[in-house]
């Protein structure tokens, strides 16, 4: 009777040492239950805090995005935009001349994100990145497809240096502007 009480079997089990302590079990595995969910609670909360981040940091600029965003994400942005929209008028807007004040809505005006940041990503579908194939200003560099006329490409396109392919599963480090399109596309996912 009271043996089986502090040994955590709760008063199951026929008392035979065999048998293990039951109770000593169910108690280890709501301890791995509950740090599965405190994980999982932690990551939500984590990727919830990331895209707080981002819609706040370039709020100007995601007000063209709104079809990428939840419900709540768009009421999110629109109700910090009113506010941010409303401290910026108290604090600097109000206080500008009417021209200047026009010239700050303008798309160059407004802080886009840094495309050139590296970025953790999922291949879903293979794919084929050329991490050479990269833009400064409206100029292009290393791109495919760049030799001289009448010179020939005596690679074949496995070889070429800077083109890869990664199969589905493969986890890449690279700068979000190599797989912007692929992102959108959805054959590959962005990971936090």
């Amino acid at each position: 009777g009271m043996s089986r009480v502090h040994h955590g079997d709760g008063g199951r089990g026929n008392g035979r040492t065999g048998d293990g302590p039951t109770g000593e079990m169910a108690s280890l595995m709501a301890q791995i239950l509950k740090m599965d969910l405190d994980r999982t609670r932690f990551m939500l909360v984590d990727l919830a805090r990331s895209r707080m981040a981002k819609i706040e940091n370039h709020a100007l600029f995601n007000r063209e995005l709104v079809d990428r965003m939840t419900d709540e994400e768009v009421n999110y942005l629109k109700q910090y935009g009113e506010l941010l929209e409303r401290h910026h008028r108290r604090t600097v807007l109000n206080h500008l001349p009417k021209e200047a004040y026009r010239k700050l809505d303008e798309p160059e005006m407004i802080d886009s994100p840094d495309l050139e940041q590296f970025v953790f990503c999922r291949v879903l579908e293979t794919v084929q990145i050329d991490v050479r194939r990269q833009t400064n200003g409206n100029e292009k560099l290393g791109l495919l497809g760049d030799e001289e006329e009448g010179e020939e490409d005596q690679y074949g396109d496995e070889d070429l240096d800077g083109v890869q392919e990664h199969e589905p599963g493969s986890c890449l480090i690279v700068m979000y502007k190599v797989v912007r399109n692929l992102v959108l596309e959805g054959k590959i996912e962005l990971m936090l």
